[in-house]
């Protein structure tokens, strides 16, 4: 459920707004928040994974703890195999991406 949620958020926004650049503002507002109160929030960022998921050396969008030291800890929640196989299917797309950029 929280999944379609944050899926069709943008939506949701256009249809109010009429465009996404307010949902982009509040999140970076919400971020500061969360960085500048030293507030230990979890926040979806993309921030480097070390093992979590069973991904590494990629950044990728994961529920992590935000505080005035950034990115403190990231939150690994119990996915489905299926939803495990996606998330990876996101990273090794991220890591050609990044290979590309950098002409590996």
């Amino acid at each position: 459920e929280i999944y379609h949620a944050v899926r069709d958020s943008a939506y949701e926004i256009i249809e109010r707004k009429g465009a996404t650049y307010y949902g982009i503002g509040m999140a970076m507002v919400r971020i500061t928040r969360a960085i500048l109160g030293d507030d230990h929030s979890v926040l979806t960022v993309s921030s480097m994974l070390h093992g979590e998921y069973g991904e590494r050396d990629v950044y990728a969008g994961t529920p992590c703890i935000v505080s005035r030291d950034g990115v403190k800890r990231t939150v690994e929640l119990t996915l489905t195999p299926e939803e495990r196989e996606k998330l990876h299917d996101s990273c090794e797309l991220l890591r050609s991406v990044y290979r590309d950029i950098r002409g590996v």
